[in-house]
């Protein structure tokens, strides 16, 4: 009996390599993954290497027109101006300068720093004068709390001054701000209410020109 002759094999499909253009995509793909990955979980610009800012940094060495890594960054800085003003407001200022220098190590031309930098070099150099009052002459509104508030006002009235009016209600915080404004004068006090205890107003007077 003779044999049949075995079937040519079945020629195997050969799965195409991906280009380089597709290579190169999926590289920022994953960069970008690990950058957005890194900014949620606060690893900004430290440790090294493994944080946004390499991340970012990287995408813009193989694709120096994303967009994605362009707006990472800016949101990186960002986040150390806004974590600077808390800073200031707080009067850290040594950690305002370590966070505005974190900025400027991401990008030194960011349109925001200069006014930031400014507000800190001020805010060092203001002058501070403070009103403690009684919790319970603010709270009943006493004649002797409202005259100390007008006097102190007086200050406030100054073009560079700005003031701080801690109370334990925003109802108190207005009643206070009123008697600052009783006092003389037509230019308008600049403040803001903060809600604690006991009742304070701090006065600021900034340099001239800031």
């Amino acid at each position: 009996m003779q044999s049949c002759p075995a079937p040519p094999p079945t020629p195997t499909a050969r799965t195409p390599q991906p280009t380089a253009e597709q290579l190169r995509a999926a590289r920022v793909e994953g960069l970008l993954l690990r950058a957005e990955r890194a900014v949620d979980e606060g690893r900004l610009t430290q440790p090294p290497v493994d944080n946004a800012h390499d991340a970012y940094r990287s995408v813009l060495a193989v694709a120096p027109d994303n967009a994605d890594a362009r707006n990472g960054l800016e949101r990186i800085v960002e986040q150390f101006i806004e974590a600077a003003r808390h800073a200031i407001d707080e009067e850290r200022w040594n950690a305002a300068e370590v966070l505005l220098g974190e900025a400027a190590a991401v990008d030194a031309e960011h349109p925001g720093l200069a006014s930031v930098r400014s507000q800190l070099h001020n805010m060092r150099r203001a002058e501070r004068r403070h009103l403690d009052l009684a919790v319970a002459a603010v709270r009943e509104q006493r004649p002797a709390a409202a005259a100390e508030l007008a006097a102190f006002g007086a200050l406030a009235r100054n073009p560079q001054a700005r003031v701080v009016i801690r109370a334990g209600s925003d109802a108190q915080g207005r009643w206070m701000y009123e008697q600052l404004n009783r006092a003389p004068g037509e230019r308008r006090i600049r403040g803001e209410i903060e809600i604690g205890s006991p009742p304070r107003v701090t006065l600021m007077i900034l340099p001239a020109g800031a």
